[in-house]
């Protein structure tokens, strides 16, 4: 709740307005976090005023590779917490290959490069919904059962603290 005369931000949902959901509760596919690529239009905004990350998912899905890893395997960093044959099989993209065991308990281990550091950050499958229409208040893709687009904006929520922190910024501060 806002107190007396705080006006609420733009597009930044009550919280007894918004109820967490499940992906699978949204579609009647199977969800993924990408199926069949990625594209820029496949970054739909939502309530929330963060133009600037969705503009950069949108940069980000002109290569596949970005986002769901590529062939060649990672650098080998001696402050990792795996040794060098396991970085050799790890991905570069946002969603690395090695972490997609744990999609099995809805969990998502998402990579993001902060400060100049890589960045790993764990969230789970549930999506924000307005309570009356049962609809994504946030972000999504274009296709209800793909998963990248609110994952990886919920992901930065989690790292700045919460969704409103995402309200105004610049696109090369996104993905």
């Amino acid at each position: 709740m806002y107190k007396t005369g705080e006006v609420p931000r733009k597009g930044y949902a009550e919280p007894k307005d918004v109820d967490w959901m499940f992906a699978q509760e949204l579609t009647k596919k199977p969800v993924q976090f990408v199926d069949d690529g990625v594209a820029s239009d496949d970054c739909i905004q939502g309530n929330l005023g963060d133009c600037w990350l969705i503009s950069a998912m949108s940069v980000l899905a002109t290569r596949d590779e970005l986002l769901i890893g590529g062939r060649e395997g990672m650098e080998y960093d001696n402050n990792m917490i795996v040794d060098q044959e396991i970085a050799s099989i790890l991905s570069k993209g946002v969603y690395p290959p090695i972490f997609h065991k744990f999609r099995k308990i809805g969990l998502y281990v998402i990579r993001v490069f902060k400060n100049f550091t890589w960045i790993y950050v764990i969230v789970d499958e549930r999506i924000p919904v307005d309570v009356k229409t049962n609809k994504p208040v946030f972000g999504r893709c274009r296709s209800k059962h793909e998963l990248w687009v609110p994952l990886i904006e919920k992901a930065y929520a989690k790292m700045h603290g919460c969704y409103e922190n995402l309200i105004s910024g610049y696109v090369d501060e996104g993905v």
